[in-house]
């Protein structure tokens, strides 16, 4: 158990939702569930129940809080007396996070590197169908960890750094169920006549789509767009349709991955304005994913 766990648990009791609590502390409601559940299966009984209102505390949670509330303060009185009356300005980090960095295990080794560095304050932004390029050159985010999408040639703009993180075979996305499931490869061909599911429109991702489709002249049913990569691989798992994306989908989000014919690539890319790489913070945060990647 660590301090920062307690103080985790007092900001969801407080607020009887992990996820108004994650946007609280900055971080991700996956990295606080995590941090959560570890905690709990520490201490071997729940902190928490889910209801109708949100999170409620059990009666072990309840206990745990009443001595807890104490210890953090104490601990948030001990740092104001032990710290530098006139610290630095915080670092502020705003970071773009692609559905393959979770699919890749990356986020986790992210978080350990922002849990190791309280002198930053991270704002993961998640949003599905958000042009991260767009975002950067508006000034909305420092970083991304995306892919570029296939139709643009940003990556050589003047502006704009992109440098490829985890190289990944494109596929088509199916039900387990599906009968072509157990095929080596599928043809662009073999996608006439299907459901496709997409991301909202002109996103990166429907701008790949429709590109691809119009590039090897196949004609589809009918598009579910989402704003969620969650949703959009509910649908393939439901046998509603196929989608495009890398072989590392499969596993995460227990769907089938069969390679495309002719085989493309993309990468998983750390992208920010060169302006930014300057910046101390981004370069070191650089170095080190390129050095997880690599091993």
């Amino acid at each position: 158990m660590t301090i920062q766990q307690v103080l985790y648990v007092l900001e969801i009791a407080s607020r009887s939702s992990v996820s108004q609590a994650a946007q609280k502390l900055y971080l991700s409601q996956s990295a606080l569930s995590q941090q959560l559940r570890r905690l709990e299966e520490e201490l071997g009984y729940s902190l928490f129940s889910r209801t109708a209102n949100g999170l409620q505390l059990t009666e072990e949670g309840q206990s745990f809080c009443d001595q807890a509330q104490p210890v953090a303060d104490r601990w948030i009185e001990f740092c104001k007396t032990v710290q530098q009356k006139e610290k630095p300005a915080s670092l502020r980090l705003r970071l773009g996070l692609g559905s393959r960095v979770y699919s890749n295990g990356l986020f986790p080794k992210i978080a350990a590197y922002f849990e190791a560095k309280p002198e930053i304050e991270v704002t993961f932004v998640t949003e599905a169908g958000r042009d991260m390029v767009e975002s950067l050159r508006k000034g909305e985010l420092d970083l991304a960890l995306d892919r570029l999408p296939l139709d643009d040639h940003q990556s050589d703009s003047a502006e704009l750094f992109a440098v490829p993180l985890i190289r990944e075979r494109q596929c088509v996305l199916l039900s387990e169920n599906d009968p072509r499931a157990g095929y080596n490869s599928l043809a662009f061909r073999d996608l006439q006549g299907c459901t496709m599911i997409s991301g909202l429109e002109d996103s990166a991702e429907d701008r790949s789509m429709k590109n691809a489709l119009r590039k090897y002249h196949i004609s589809i049913k009918r598009v579910f767009r989402t704003d969620g990569i969650d949703t959009s691989m509910r649908l393939v798992r439901d046998g509603m349709g196929v989608a495009m994306g890398p072989a590392s989908f499969a596993d995460y989000f227990h769907v089938t991955a069969v390679p495309l014919e002719p085989e493309t690539w993309i990468s998983l890319q750390f992208i920010c304005l060169h302006s930014n790489l300057k910046r101390p913070e981004i370069k070191r945060f650089r170095d080190y994913l390129t050095t997880q990647c690599r091993s």
